[in-house]
């Protein structure tokens, strides 16, 4: 059998490959790198469209969080629409659309109108990243399938990584307007090499039909649930406004599994869950980035309130934990194709539960060597649990459902940032909480510690513990201990939770490469 016909049967595909699949994996990436750097190059530039716009912090918040609950509640919708009506015209669709809401974003005329350009970013998003995965995967052979998931996610790190120097500078010298303006040639290109390479996309057998019930339930419930969850530290977890919109998240999710259960073609299969080791590499990637994605966040804020790093020496001081991630994602993807996903994971899980320890340990110590060697530990794992969870869960279904799987790992993936984040922050909150109460320093400054600017320094806000340190040190270096033993214990229970990754790999993952299918 010839190269050719291998890849024919590995992808699933009976009409053979493209002949230039690296090129279309060139597209495919580019496409990813688009959206990581928008991420955090928007992040950078916030400070500066406040000021521009004239907007409150409630909106300016809405400018990221909106993005992010669309990502959240709309990837398994995404990825099933590339499966309905084609993969690579469900990416040309998606590119597209985000390239030109993205020219809508830089002539946005208020912090409004830049919310709703976002949300529609969002939404051409998740239609694009779910197929352009789905377009990676069949158009390698198993053999191949890690090293070319290793490219496909190890650019768009690169980028990631680049984001907030990038938009330091476009911001500097430019105008914040040219960090959404950015994306519009990248996705001419991105979108022009795919009409033209023309990437293969197995057809679907059978009449299908868009399931617009389930479409309803799952447009209501997951948005309510993620907002709910991500504005519960805001505005209470025991408020009237979490509850109800978390309940009414809770009931339409629930309404939206029986309904999956009973359709001729659900937007999630949930037969997928029956594969043992799909329903593993879903979960592994709701643990690994429940655990993950607070750290950067509480990382930097601690460095800067604790140990009065800058915010420019904040940022490289990540480094470590970032380059280690970018650099080892090769290895990675060829660990993968030659063992499986089990023994990278564990490896893997092993290096971010230790990394994570450590970074709790160099915060009671405040010893930036010790975090240093932590965050290296950690970039050293995510690699090798993140890249074959990916790539083994969208082997394990047949080339034309990649995109509803794809999308069900993305959601996964999505859902345990916005947890984890929210309960990360939660453990930091009541621990600080607690030690507010009690501090005898804090205590003996009562009418102080009602003003704002305690409330705000307690919570992180580096400007106002600075303006505090200049009123009164003794207040100020007691609430710089609450925060940092509060992000402390943070970090353990990252850690703590983040040895599930180790377990996950050991029963549910597979020592072997996946192999594809039958339909």
């Amino acid at each position: 059998m010839n190269t050719s016909d291998q890849n024919s049967k590995a992808s699933g595909d009976p009409g053979g490959l493209a002949p230039h699949r690296w090129l279309i994996l060139l597209a495919m990436t580019g496409s990813l790198a688009m959206i990581m750097l928008d991420t955090t190059v928007v992040a950078v530039a916030l400070p500066t469209i406040q000021k521009t716009l004239g907007v409150d912090q409630n909106v300016l918040e809405w400018i990221i969080i909106a993005y992010l609950v669309i990502l959240a509640s709309f990837m398994a919708l995404g990825g099933k629409l590339g499966d309905l009506f084609g993969r690579p015209r469900a990416f040309l669709i998606g590119t597209v659309g985000f390239g030109l809401s993205s020219l809508m974003c830089g002539f946005a005329w208020s912090g409004e109108s830049l919310v709703g350009f976002r949300i529609l970013q969002g939404f051409f998003a998740v239609i694009m990243q779910p197929a352009s995965s789905a377009i990676v995967i069949n158009s390698f052979a198993t053999g191949e399938r890690g090293k070319a998931m290793a490219v496909y996610a190890g650019i768009p790190l690169l980028f990631l990584t680049a984001g907030p120097v990038v938009g330091g500078l476009i911001t500097e010298y430019g105008s914040w307007r040219y960090c959404f303006l950015l994306n519009v040639p990248i996705s001419v290109v991105v979108a022009t090499m795919a009409v033209l390479l023309k990437p293969k996309d197995p057809k679907q057998t059978g009449k299908r039909r868009f399931d617009w019930i389930g479409t309803v339930l799952l447009g209501i419930g997951m948005p309510c649930f993620i907002v709910a969850i991500q504005q519960a530290s805001e505005w209470g977890w025991d408020s009237s406004l979490t509850l109800g919109l978390g309940g009414l998240g809770i009931v339409m999710l629930g309404a939206f599994t029986i309904v999956e259960f009973r359709v001729q073609d659900p937007i999630v299969s949930l037969g997928l869950f029956r594969q043992k080791v799909f329903l593993g590499d879903s979960i592994l990637l709701f643990v690994t980035q429940a655990s993950l994605t607070g750290v950067s966040i509480f990382v930097v804020i601690h460095l800067q309130v604790v140990m009065n790093f800058s915010p420019e020496e904040a940022g490289l001081a990540m480094l470590p934990m970032l380059l280690p991630a970018a650099v080892m994602i090769y290895l990675a993807g060829r660990s993968y194709d030659r063992m499986g996903g089990r023994i990278p994971v564990i490896g893997g899980g092993v290096l971010i539960c230790t990394g994570l320890g450590l970074l709790a340990v160099g915060m009671g110590q405040k010893s930036y060597l010790i975090m240093g060697i932590g965050m290296g530990l950690v970039g050293l794992g995510v690699p090798f649990v993140q890249l074959p969870a990916n790539t083994d869960g969208m082997s394990r279904v047949h080339a034309t459902r990649r995109g509803m799987a794809s999308g069900v790992l993305q959601t996964f993936r999505q859902v345990g940032s916005v947890i984890g984040l929210a309960a990360i922050g939660a453990v930091i909150a009541a621990t600080q909480s607690a030690q507010l109460n009690s501090d005898p320093e804090i205590a003996a400054h009562a009418d102080l510690a009602k003003s704002s600017l305690v409330d705000r320094a307690a919570r992180g806000n580096a400007n106002a513990l600075d303006k505090l340190r200049s009123e009164d040190p003794e207040v100020a270096d007691s609430l710089a201990k609450v925060v940092s033993d509060g992000i402390e214990t943070g970090m353990w229970t990252a850690a703590g939770f983040s040895s599930m990754i180790i377990f996950i790999g050991i029963f549910l993952l597979e020592g072997r490469p996946a192999n594809d299918p039958e339909e």
